[in-house]
């Protein structure tokens, strides 16, 4: 298990099943999406910034909204993000919720 993993953002899962190299985009796409600074700062100091882009430009389970962010901060281009190209996995799951409320227009 990673040293100083916030709990509280993997209630769903085994800790002790999760392995930090194996499923770093998981435990990245997880941290950006849900956590706050304190577990936004523990992400940037235990992952490396090529880690941390990979799971921007491929993870399905980040909102529009979360994704744009993360795009902006590490300056990738929107067309390469995954997640802003097609539905994101929430999306996918709930499509009767107002999406339009968190996104911005697609281009």
């Amino acid at each position: 298990m990673l040293a100083g993993l916030p709990k509280i953002l993997f209630w769903d899962v085994d800790l002790e099943m999760i392995d930090p190299v194996r499923h770093s985009r998981f435990i990245v796409a997880r941290v950006m999406q849900f956590g706050g600074p304190v577990e936004i700062g523990w992400l940037l100091r235990m992952f490396p910034e090529d880690i941390l882009r990979a799971a921007v430009c491929r993870s399905r389970t980040l909102d529009r909204k979360t994704a744009h962010f993360w795009g902006i901060h590490f300056g990738i281009p929107l067309e390469e993000i995954a997640c802003l190209k097609e539905p994101s996995l929430l999306e996918s799951l709930f499509p009767e919720l107002n999406w339009r409320v968190f996104q911005t227009s697609r281009q």
